[in-house]
């Protein structure tokens, strides 16, 4: 019986960037936890490749994350506008 067993993480930054003229104003980050099969093996031979992958709802993970990372950059500027207004 193979399982997953996770053997480290990755980091996929996404930069939000305003056009005219270029500059960047946030950014965020999304851990990506990678994953071997426990049946794959190396051997004897000391060294080799395993292939190691993401988990299958990964994209699902990284399509919530930049909702809500969007809801929450949307409601700084609407709370922005109303401060500026204020003053």
């Amino acid at each position: 019986m193979s399982e997953e067993v996770r053997v480290g993480t990755r980091c996929i930054t996404f930069h939000v960037t305003v056009l005219e003229p270029p500059i960047d104003i946030a950014e965020f980050r999304v851990d990506v936890p990678i994953y071997v099969t426990t049946c794959e093996t190396i051997g004897n031979y000391e060294k080799g490749i395993i292939p190691a992958h993401v988990q299958k709802d990964f994209a699902k993970k990284v399509d919530h994350a930049v909702r809500v990372f969007a809801d929450t950059l949307e409601a700084s500027f609407k709370e922005g506008e109303g401060n500026v207004e204020k003053h």
